[in-house]
Parts: structure tokens; C-alpha cells; sequence
């Protein structure tokens, strides 16, 4: 067996000539090449350690969701090449535990403390939606460089116990971060909506909303988005010390995002 290894420059004609060589792979994942894509146009794609392969038949064994990526964002990139690779080495091709952005960014040094928590709940604080759209890693750096802050403040001051923390709540407390002053009230009504112990009728907007997720079992999928407005609507009545007894519907933000 010999298998040559090379270091290329690819440039666009070049990654469409490779593809033409995409004969049997499996099933090209659009949204994986549109990640690798908006990266490239962003300036931020970085080293790649993987090599575009080829058989020794010449049919490409890896690399097209990088190919494509390049092909669609006119990107030139160098990466190591490998030809000549025998067919049965493509039983191991992608077979390894994949890293996460969260090992990533901690083996890299890039963020200590990133957490599969800390982006949901800046991607919904950004979002205002449990939406489920692909990003790329650097964008979700991005929003963490945005609203990082306010998300590491909502959770380290937001709700605590079973179907009562999760990313739509501590999302809202996050917005409501922004806006109130009045921070030390606003760590009440995490402490509230945890525990069930309030103080009078000004609190009473957070043991509404701690009863209304018991029941619900937390925040139902399809009403995320309600959920979310209600939550916001819960904080402004309890930082005002105002009642709230009726979780009823709401159709705007309490707190709607600030671009920064």
C-alpha cells in the first residue's frame, strides 16, 4: 500500500474538480457545508487537522462537506491531502468520538467555562425562540461574546429544581438583566420561583409562574415562545412588587433584545 500525503492550496475550481470525484459517500448534509461556508465568508475558518482523502481508485473518501463549503463561499484554504488510500480504510473514516464546541473551546484555551447551558441560553436570549437552525461554531462564539454576560448572570442567579430551571426561564431573567437596575430584586425572584417562599402579594408573580411549571411539567415545547413572553411579563409585575395571580396571554416583550 502506498499512500501519498500532500499540503495543497484548494481553491474553488480546484474543490469542484475534487467533487467531481464524489462518486460513493454518503449523503451530503447541506446545513454541515453551510456552517463550514459562513464560516469561510466570516474570515473565521481556522486549521483544519482533518485531510481530504481519496482512494486509491481516485473516488474522494473524505472531505466533501469541506469542498462544498469552499466551492460555495469562492474560499481558498490549504489542507493535507492523502491519495491512495485502500477502500477498507473507509471503515474507520469518522468512526472516533466527535469533539464538541464546549471540549474544543477548553482544550483550545479559547473559553474555560463555555457549557452546553451557557449556549441555549444565549442563543434563545438572542433568539427569543427555541429554534432549532444550525449555526456554525464561531457564530455561536459570537453570540457568547455578545450576550455571554448577561447569560452567566441568569444562570448563576435564576432558577434552581426540576422543571423550573431551564433555558426559557433563565433566557427571560437574562433579557430582564439588561433592563432592571434593581439586580438584587431581580436574584429574588430567582430565589422565589425556586423555593415557593415569597413575601407578600409583590412576590406573588413568581409562585404563579413556579405553580403554572409544576403542572406543565416545565416548558412544553410548543408553547417555548409563549412561555417565554409570560416569564418576562412574571419578572416586570414582581421587580414592581405588583400582583400577579392569572398567568393570562402576552403578545409583546417586556424586554425586547437591544442589538449592541
Amino acid at each position: 500500500m502506498t499512500v501519498e500525503v500532500s499540503v495543497e492550496k484548494i481553491t474553488p475550481k480546484k474543490a469542484a474538480s475534487m467533487l467531481n470525484a464524489n462518486h460513493n459517500n454518503r449523503r451530503l448534509r447541506e446545513g454541515v457545508a453551510e456552517q463550514y461556508a459562513a464560516d469561510m465568508r466570516a474570515g473565521k475558518w481556522t486549521v483544519c487537522t482533518a485531510p481530504i482523502a481519496f482512494y486509491d481508485d481516485g473516488d474522494l473518501a473524505d472531505g466533501q462537506h469541506r469542498l462544498w463549503a469552499i466551492v460555495e463561499s469562492d474560499f481558498s484554504t490549504t489542507f493535507t491531502i492523502m491519495r491512495g488510500l485502500p477502500r477498507q480504510a473507509g471503515l474507520n473514516i469518522d468512526t472516533g468520538a466527535p469533539r464538541t464546541l464546549v471540549d474544543n473551546a477548553k482544550i483550545s484555551g479559547m473559553n474555560d467555562d463555555l457549557s452546553n447551558e451557557l449556549l441555549g441560553v444565549v442563543r434563545a436570549f438572542a433568539t427569543g425562540d427555541r429554534t432549532t437552525g444550525r449555526l456554525s461554531n464561531s457564530q455561536r462564539l459570537d453570540l457568547i461574546a455578545k450576550h455571554g454576560d448577561e447569560a452567566r448572570w441568569a444562570i448563576a442567579h435564576g432558577t434552581r429544581g426540576r422543571n423550573l430551571h431551564n433555558v426559557c426561564v433563565t433566557a427571560a431573567i437574562a433579557r430582564a438583566y439588561v433592563y432592571e437596575g434593581n439586580h438584587e430584586r431581580l436574584a429574588e425572584f430567582g430565589q422565589v420561583l425556586s423555593t415557593g417562599y415569597g413575601n407578600g402579594e409583590g412576590d406573588t408573580a413568581a409562585i404563579t409562574l413556579r405553580n403554572k411549571l409544576i403542572e406543565t411539567s416545565g416548558v412544553p415545547t410548543k408553547a417555548w415562545r409563549e412561555t417565554f413572553l409570560k416569564v418576562q411579563n412574571c419578572i416586570y409585575y414582581f421587580m414592581r412588587h405588583r400582583k400577579l395571580t392569572v398567568l393570562k396571554s402576552v403578545k409583546d416583550e417586556q424586554y425586547p433584545l437591544k442589538q449592541k
